[in-house]
């Protein structure tokens, strides 16, 4: 009857194994019930009672120690760990068999057979607590609308308004004659030459369609649009005032006619000498455009040969991140092109709206429909220039 109750014992132990663990620890477990069941066989029919009792106290305390570590459960799908990392049941199977002498000689009387697990692995984040980000991630629900002052052209040249479709306008074009000293006879004659200009009222325009639950979700979304809209719009006026065919400043401007070939002295010399001779004093330079990076050049203005950044005395100027040449302000923008210039007396320029930047929000059936809106920024503008020679175009460095 001892017989029969240990043979019960271990099939009842393999089947509990065939129920829960995973393949390795199966494997380990068998190996120490078939260990078991052979000591059996070799005992069987001989009578030895002490040494029966020693296998059958063995065999109860494998199954215990494999019930208090909750092995004897339904059988579970559990994801392989990190590569470096061990698994429970790994652990387990390694504890077992570092154990194995210490259960199999397990006396009647003698204690508990203490099984220490080693540690299955560091805690962290990403391995025990993956969708653990939004509890501590520190979330900035706001956008920098203005990362710093810009000076667009729009806002620096002469504006004006109108309710027409087009501008016809005067622009200089030279004369004749000129004043003089006089004693006696006839005075001294001059005239003046114009052309008529017309200009088209342009449409600078775009549009942003955006989920309506985007827009309720997310507070701060619809004052980004508006400002980051307009900041867009002000650009293309930018490309609109430089590069416009016909009518833009680059088109209308002068080319650079002097014999220097530093970008300082150019510059200065188109500024200060070529603008205010060849409109015979009547207009004198304000502003000078160029690319950012550009700009960034002159203001370092790094010797080739010692490799110090020295300004030339009193001509350039870098501080706060404006950049003055010559007395102008520089203005940067994306719309020029590198190793370009243009000097400029703003007051020979006037820049007219028809329409003033306008921004609406739109919902109409086909949209409605989606659940969208759309996000529409819009003006019309139109560019004057009355003398081309208060604008001087050329390279920076002459090539």
């Amino acid at each position: 009857m001892e017989f029969k109750d240990i043979k019960e014992l271990l099939d009842g132990l393999k089947s509990d194994l065939e129920k829960s663990l995973d393949e390795k620890i199966k494997a380990g477990l068998a190996d120490q019930i078939k260990s078991l069941e052979e000591k059996i066989t070799e005992l069987e029919g001989k009578g030895n009672d002490s040494e029966l009792a020693e296998i059958k106290s063995a065999a109860e305390l494998l199954k215990t120690q494999v019930e208090k570590l909750d092995v004897k459960l339904q059988k579970v799908t559990i994801a392989a760990p990190e590569a470096g990392t061990k698994s429970f049941n790994e652990c387990l199977k390694e504890t077992i068999e570092a154990n194995a002498d210490a259960i199999k000689g397990h006396k009647p009387n003698s204690g508990i057979v203490n099984l220490d697990l080693k540690a299955v692995g560091d805690m962290g984040i990403a391995a025990n607590f993956p969708a653990a980000t939004a509890l501590y991630q520190d979330t900035r629900t706001g956008l920098l609308i203005n990362p710093y002052e810009r000076t667009f052209l729009g806002d620096i040249l002469p504006s004006g308004t109108s309710t027409g479709t087009q501008i016809v306008y005067p622009q200089e074009n030279g004369g004749e004659g000129g004043i003089g000293e006089w004693t006696s006879g006839d005075k001294p004659q001059v005239d003046y030459d114009f052309t008529t200009q017309t200009v088209s009222f342009a449409w600078l325009a775009g549009v942003c369609i955006v989920e309506r639950a985007m827009l309720d979700d997310i507070p701060w979304l619809i004052s980004y649009l508006q400002n980051r809209l307009l900041l867009d719009l002000k650009a293309k006026e930018n490309d609109y005032i430089l590069n416009k065919a016909v009518i833009g400043l680059l088109a209308k401007a002068t080319a650079y006619n002097g014999a220097f070939t530093s970008a300082v002295d150019r510059i200065i010399d188109a500024s200060w000498g070529q603008i205010v001779e060849d409109t015979k004093d009547m207009y004198s330079p304000t502003h000078v455009i160029m690319k950012p990076r550009e700009a960034v050049k002159i203001g370092l203005n790094k010797a080739d040969g010692s490799g110090e950044y020295d300004l030339p005395q009193g001509s350039v100027a870098f501080s706060n991140g404006k950049l003055q040449v010559g007395g102008l302000d520089v203005i940067g923008t994306t719309s020029m092109a590198a190793n370009n210039f243009l000097a400029m007396d703003v007051r020979a320029t006037q820049f007219v709206k028809r329409l003033a930047p306008e921004l609406r929000m739109f919902e109409d059936a086909a949209l409605a429909k989606q659940n969208k809106v759309m996000f529409r920024i819009e003006e019309r503008v139109a560019l004057a220039t009355y003398n081309t020679n208060a604008l001087v175009k050329g390279l920076l460095i002459p090539a």
